[in-house]
């Protein structure tokens, strides 16, 4: 870790001390919720491994690259995933692929803070025709944007709408200089998560046979594989 990310880890957890409410731990969700690990299984080649999470499975495959100028200072990114998810019960298994590079992106709901990172994805096999995915750079709080990356983003899934804003979800904000944490809503309700930081990532989903499951579980995926580049306005 480097030392810059060594002072913000600290400042950080003295915030999160001082100032339980701004960077509270979203206790409701995470009561309601089903805490579930993330397992490895057996897939299709070594460079497409399989997956199992809760009673949902799949294969994945991602790549990255990032870019800087001769300063060494943050010029862009560009990433590239994909991955199958399905459940007992689904005719075949939903198809991702995302991909993501510099632009705006039209949610309303958000504040951007630039304009330079964007994350879209598409769907396809047993996924509703209205499915799509899209992840931008947001800004937030002095003390939200000491914590982690400020990022939202939203998935139209059927007649489900899921929204995800970074949270840190509990523990110390230590996430390398990525996000540590998403709290996924819908409407005013708070659903579920995915808590990024430590050595084995936390999701969080609606208990069975809740209406938001699926979308949770797809949107807690795309936004694991997703290699943030971390704080490209530093």
């Amino acid at each position: 870790m480097k030392p810059a990310q060594i002072l913000a880890t600290v400042l950080a957890a003295a915030i999160l001390a001082a100032a339980p409410a701004a960077l509270a731990d979203p206790a409701a969700m995470i009561a309601k919720s089903e805490k579930v690990k993330l397992k490895g299984r057996k897939g299709e080649k070594l460079t497409r491994p399989g997956y199992e999470l809760a009673e949902y499975s799949g294969v994945f495959s991602a790549s990255t690259f990032q870019g800087s100028d001769s300063l060494g200072i943050w010029a862009k990114t560009k990433t590239a995933f994909d991955f199958t998810i399905t459940r007992p019960g689904w005719s075949a298994p939903v198809t991702v692929a995302c991909g993501g590079g510099q632009g705006r992106l039209g949610l309303g709901w958000i504040t951007f803070k630039r304009d330079n990172l964007q994350v879209t994805c598409t769907f396809g096999g047993s996924a509703p025709a209205n499915a799509a995915f899209s992840l931008a750079l947001a800004d937030g709080s002095f003390l939200q944007k000491l914590a982690q990356p400020q990022r939202a983003a939203e998935l139209q899934y059927g007649s489900v709408n899921l929204r995800a804003q970074t949270r840190v979800l509990g523990g110390l904000p230590i996430g390398g200089g990525g996000p540590v944490g998403y709290l996924f809503t819908k409407g005013d309700e708070e659903v579920g998560g995915i808590q990024l930081a430590g050595f084995q990532p936390s999701f969080y989903l609606p208990p069975q046979p809740s209406a938001d499951r699926d979308a949770a579980a797809i949107t807690a995926m795309i936004l694991f594989l997703f290699k943030d580049p971390g704080r490209p306005e530093r």
